[in-house]
């Protein structure tokens, strides 16, 4: 599943690296990548954040929690963002995990330019109001029904649209 995943965005055009802290293996690549940065690593709690920096460097020594037996996931340790230097020229922040993604600030009609495989389609749409959901003459819509866009990314943009409160003042 994870080279699925792989695919799906280096065609987008993601940079994509499958690693493993417990197998040792992709960690030296995504250090090489890490290296004259400064570089967020940010996502759901107890995923490995800290395992993979620990890894790649020891002296960090960062807290890790224990693989829950109940959900079979790790739990979260990490409990505030700090910006270190790891090697010359080299920084990390390793973030607090996140249990969803909230599109603050963005409005609606804005977030399919934040998706690089919708925008050679945004622009064709019938209605320039278009945000990709419903409307007719909709090219988004029509590109994911032509598999030019996955459904997977299609759906993970209308999650996110669904989060964005119609109200927000700007």
């Amino acid at each position: 599943m994870a080279y699925e995943w792989e695919q799906l965005y280096t065609n987008i055009g993601y940079k994509v690296f499958i690693i493993s802290a417990i197998k040792n293996k992709g960690i030296e690549k995504v250090k090489d990548d890490l290296s004259n940065k400064v570089n967020l690593f940010w996502g759901q709690s107890g995923v490995g954040k800290s395992t993979i920096l620990n890894t790649m460097f020891s002296h960090l020594d960062l807290d890790v929690g224990e693989i829950s037996n109940y959900s079979n996931k790790g739990t979260h340790t990490t409990v505030t963002g700090e910006l270190r230097e790891v090697e010359e020229n080299t920084f990390i922040i390793d973030t607090p995990g996140i249990r969803e993604i909230d599109p603050y600030g963005i409005k609606k009609e804005d977030l399919s330019h934040y998706f690089n495989e919708f925008k050679p389609f945004i622009h064709n749409c019938k209605f320039n109001t278009c945000i990709h959901e419903h409307e007719p003459g909709c090219s988004v819509v029509e590109a994911v029904e032509n598999e030019l866009i996955t459904v997977e990314r299609y759906e993970s943009y209308l999650n996110l649209l669904n989060t964005i409160e119609d109200d927000m003042i700007y």
